[in-house]
């Protein structure tokens, strides 16, 4: 063993050192390794216990350099390690520009602290395995060898896409191991990954960010079946087909937030074909990445995900697509007795299958009532197939009936309707007269039917009904005389023979029926379909004789109204011969009565008067003041009349009081006249005695008057 308990300095050029030791070990001293020197350690180990070693030259360690302490670079980019077994650095490495080349069998990148590399080397043969994170600040050269992280992660802080020179070597990791490459541009970085563990395997992979912006990736290839990781290659999206289950890799955006290009790489004759990229994620599960770039430069081929962002899961695996297959269909519904339905598959040449599908059509009829799920399939080299399913619902076939407003057979007369109403609830409606209500009113011979389509557009079609409208009769009606005469006489009406029966408006049920009385006459008659039909109205017209009465004063009588002509007075039933004027002188006492032709044309008669004579007695005063003068109905029930006859035209004033002298009414004037017949109402007093007083300028005359 050589311990250094001094300041040793090589310097110059061409100065060669040479200790032949098991272990040198430096024990507190300041050593520096000039520039251009060369210091050899054969067989042993450089153990820098304590104190500073600095190499600016060249060191050679034929066994393990181990620092316990401070080693450098010197400060300049000349220092050179080169270790033939393990490098152990327990306390502090400031590589400066140096360059450690590890170059020897199976070697170790060990210690307590982490070594931070400016360029790391691999030469020799053999694993080189960390036991503890390392950085590398410029460049990591693997010169075909196997950089193995184990759980631990080997940072590449160096930005440049040409950092990590491989020359065939690769980088394996396990669990959480990665190797971390700091970037800031857009070019592409190739991480070395590969295993030597199970089936020998390299397969790198590429990511080029989208941005300039500082990015730091880390990535592993695991290996082995994703699902021994728990990424089950089972549990796939359903346009997902197949899963690399001999390999994946683990990647993580470390810094940054930007997209970038990731390819993945893999060699077709030993791993298989790939179309895409897949990511676990959602559910989770494997799904597509989205649509990849395929590539091959050999010994690879690679699948690329442009734009990629999403690295909340680390696991990328390379899958395959199940095909992408489409179905179509002429139809997505039909009733039960609809037509077949045509199916169209894409890509062509693959399998319809699903209840009711025969060759490439579905049969509603086959299918029945309901939803069924048609599908297609499509298989392609790989083994991957591609299913698409669509429902197809077929409904039941539905039933119009046709009801009536009335009972069948449906016989009418004309102007008659029936209403016929289809099923209520369908859609539409679609009549044989082009009606399209749930109902239609129908007055016309014919044959109906209904076609009703529900909402899902199935159509039903009814029975037919059949209507017959029957003529209407329209009788006449003829007279067998005028059509008007006086009270007392009649007209005969009639109307056509050969109908089943007549109905008069007067209650007449013959061919022919009198008309006695004025009024509008019809006749209804019902033919052979038991159609009825009503004439035009015939109007009659019957004249009623002039209501008239006698007056008397004293035996003096006349006929009221007086405006008749062909007079003829009757005394006890027999006409008085010569007594044709409208007054007449009693002579004897008796019933007397008068008949005349009114002013209407009519014959007509008087009631009878009994009177009873007074001996040509027709009035004390009267006769000196008046020709005639007379208060009658008298008694009566207060409303009478006031008539008289003057010999010369005089003014008259009439006056009623009661028996006090007190006046009723406002009394009457009527101015030069002759004669009168007033009208007087005194109907609104109490029933009594009351006095009628006629005056003129000769005199006046008072008639007592009885109100009962």
């Amino acid at each position: 063993m050589v311990r250094f308990f001094f300041l040793f300095v090589l310097l110059g050029f061409g100065c060669v050192s040479s200790f032949a030791q098991f272990v040198v070990q430096n024990n507190g001293a300041l050593v520096t390794v000039n520039a251009g020197c060369l210091t050899t350690i054969k067989t042993g180990d450089l153990v820098n216990g304590s104190g500073t070693i600095n190499n600016a030259g060249r060191i050679t360690v034929e066994g393990d350099l181990v620092n316990n302490d401070l080693v450098t670079g010197a400060g300049v980019s000349s220092g050179l390690f080169t270790v033939l077994n393990n490098w152990e650095n327990n306390q502090t490495f400031i590589s400066d520009q140096s360059r450690v080349i590890l170059n020897g069998g199976t070697q170790s990148i060990t210690g307590t602290s982490i070594s931070s590399f400016h360029d790391l080397t691999l030469s020799g043969s053999g694993i080189k395995t960390m036991t503890l994170n390392a950085e590398i600040s410029n460049v990591l050269e693997l010169n075909g060898l196997e950089l193995a992280t184990q759980n631990n992660v080997l940072h590449v802080q160096n930005t440049s896409p040409s950092a990590i020179v491989a020359n065939g070597g690769f980088v394996s990791s396990l669990g959480s191991g990665r190797l971390s490459w700091d970037m800031n541009s857009t070019s592409t970085y190739v991480f070395p990954l590969g295993s030597s563990t199970g089936t020998f395997r390299v397969r790198p992979l590429a990511i080029a960010p989208n941005t300039n912006a500082a990015h730091t990736f880390a990535a592993r290839l695991a290996n082995v079946n994703a699902t021994s990781e728990g990424y089950d290659i089972s549990a796939n999206a359903s346009d997902v087909c197949q899963v690399n289950g001999q390999f994946f890799h683990l990647i993580e955006r470390v810094v940054g937030n930007g997209a970038a290009d990731i390819s993945q790489y893999y060699v077709a004759g030993q791993d298989g074909s790939w179309s895409n990229a897949g990511h676990w994620q959602n559910l989770p599960q494997w799904e597509s990445a989205g649509a990849s770039a395929l590539a091959t430069v050999a010994p690879y081929s690679s699948v690329t995900t442009a734009g990629w962002s999403d690295f909340s899961t680390s696991a990328f695996a390379l899958i395959n697509m199940a095909p992408q297959v489409a179905l179509s269909a002429t139809a997505l519904a039909s009733c039960i007795e609809g037509s077949a339905i045509g199916l169209v598959g894409s890509p062509s040449g693959g399998v319809f299958a699903g209840q009711g599908v025969q060759g490439a059509q579905f049969v509603p009829s086959v299918a029945g009532v309901g939803s069924h799920e048609v599908t297609y399939s499509y298989s392609i080299a790989n083994g991957c197939v591609g299913t698409v399913a669509q429902t197809i619902e077929v409904y039941a076939q539905p039933q119009v009936i046709i009801s009536a407003s009335q009972a069948a057979p449906y016989q009418l007369c004309q102007g008659q309707t029936v209403t016929f109403s289809a099923t209520p609830g369908f859609a539409d409606y679609d009549w044989s007269n082009s009606a399209q209500d749930a109902s239609i009113e129908v007055g016309s011979s014919g044959t109906y039917s209904v076609i009703a389509t529900d909402a899902n557009g199935c159509e039903a079609s009814s029975s037919s009904v059949n209507v017959v409208v029957n003529p209407v009769p329209t009788p006449v009606i003829t007279a067998n005389g005028p059509l008007e005469f006086c009270q007392g006489g009649t007209v005969q009406l009639s109307t056509s023979t050969g109908f089943g029966s007549y109905n008069w408006s007067n209650g007449g049920t013959s061919l022919s029926t009198t008309a006695t009385s004025s009024g509008s006459y019809t006749v209804t008659v019902t033919n052979q379909f038991l159609c009825s039909g009503t004439s035009a109205p015939i109007i009659v017209s019957v004249t009623a004789p002039t209501v008239s009465y006698i007056e008397h004063v004293g035996d003096s009588m006349y006929i009221v109204p007086s405006n008749g002509s062909s007079y003829q007075w009757f005394y006890n039933g027999s006409p008085i011969p010569g007594a044709i004027g409208t007054h007449y002188i009693a002579t004897q006492s008796g019933n007397y009565s008068a008949q005349f032709v009114g002013d209407n044309g009519c014959e007509s008669n008087t009631s009878v008067l009994e009177l009873t004579y007074s001996g040509g007695n027709v009035g004390v005063d009267e006769q000196e003041i008046f020709t005639l003068l007379g208060v009658f109905p008298n008694p009566g029930k207060g409303d009478f009349i006031v008539k008289g006859i003057l010999p010369n035209m005089e003014d008259v004033l009439i006056v009623v009081t009661d028996m006090l002298g007190k006046r009723l009414i406002p009394d009457i004037a009527l101015n030069d006249t002759d004669q009168f017949n007033q009208v007087v109402d005194i109907s609104a007093f109490a029933n009594g005695v009351y006095f009628v007083r006629i005056q003129v300028s000769s005199g006046s005359h008072t008639v007592r008057y009885v109100k009962s």
